[in-house]
């Protein structure tokens, strides 16, 4: 174990971040007016706050905030919701554990891998980050950023989507707690405003994923379409069919009973309705 100078408790170490030059790595006790928010964070709305706030208020920060030394104050990389708690109770010291300093891209990629693996933020917000990174030239294509965070390319096409969404929406998805990126992506690929309209008010209702998901296979299955490719395939076990006997046509859908159940079913008789519509025997 190191020996500490004579007179000095470790104590005094971790305080050296309040009144010392600022320390480069490590974790220690600083003012907290030493401390800014990381300007490019991807987090550009915070919704509900109380919690946390109460939380702090009753018992601190129990997990450090990450920053580096940027000039002479530290920047946030990672606890930009904490800080702002601590600021809210009036508290004016903060434990931090300070980081060596990473280029901006390395920077930026591993705070939105952070966000995205926690859905720490609004889609559209992520959605944003996503196509800066690609306007920058941080990476040249969209397979590319999508292999850098680990994500499909179909994934990242899908996310940059949202941004298609008539501005209204994406301020709706931005500031409604409780959209997750699913529900958003699923949303921004339907076809018909008026029914992203309608899912928009329905998600920020409260509405399950696995409603909207159905009510867009509904949709599909009626009216076909969706933006871009789309997979009209059905899932084992269900099937349809056609067919005369004996001078008459029958006609069955015939599917397991399970989630998602009615999408395959409407879509197998949108088929169904073209092959009788097909079938020159029955003009």
């Amino acid at each position: 174990m190191t020996k500490l100078p004579e007179g000095v408790s470790r104590l005094d170490l971790v305080k050296s971040g309040l009144t010392g030059g600022l320390p480069k790595r490590g974790r220690f006790i600083v003012s907290i007016e030493r401390i800014q928010e990381d300007p490019d964070n991807e987090r550009k709305a915070f919704h509900n706050m109380d919690d946390m706030i109460e939380s702090v208020r009753r018992h601190g920060i129990i997990e450090s905030i990450t920053v580096t030394q940027d000039g002479d104050h530290y920047r946030i990389l990672t606890g930009h919701r904490r800080f702002r708690a601590a600021k809210a109770v009036g508290l004016t010291e903060l434990e931090v554990l300070v980081r060596e300093p990473d280029d901006q891209v390395t920077r930026r990629f591993k705070s939105l891998i952070s966000n995205i693996q926690r859905e720490n933020i609004a889609a559209v917000e992520l959605a944003e980050t996503l196509r800066g990174l690609l306007d920058t030239g941080a990476v040249t294509t969209q397979r590319e950023l999508a292999t850098q965070i680990g994500k499909s390319e179909q994934w990242m096409s899908s996310m940059l989507r949202i941004l298609e969404l008539p501005a209204r929406m994406q301020e709706e998805l931005r500031n409604t707690p409780g959209i997750n990126y699913e529900m958003a992506q699923r949303i921004a690929g339907v076809d018909s405003t008026v029914l992203q309209e309608e899912l928009v008010a329905a998600a920020a209702a409260g509405e399950s994923t696995r409603s909207i998901r159905s009510r867009i296979d509904t949709h599909r299955a009626l009216h076909g379409g969706g933006k871009g490719s789309r997979d009209t395939s059905l899932r084992a076990g269900t099937s349809f069919q056609l067919s005369h006997r004996e001078g008459s046509c029958i006609v069955s859908v015939r599917a397991k009973r399970e989630p998602g159940a009615r999408g395959d079913m409407l879509e197998a008789l949108r088929r169904l309705t073209q092959q009788v519509s097909d079938d020159d025997s029955l003009r």
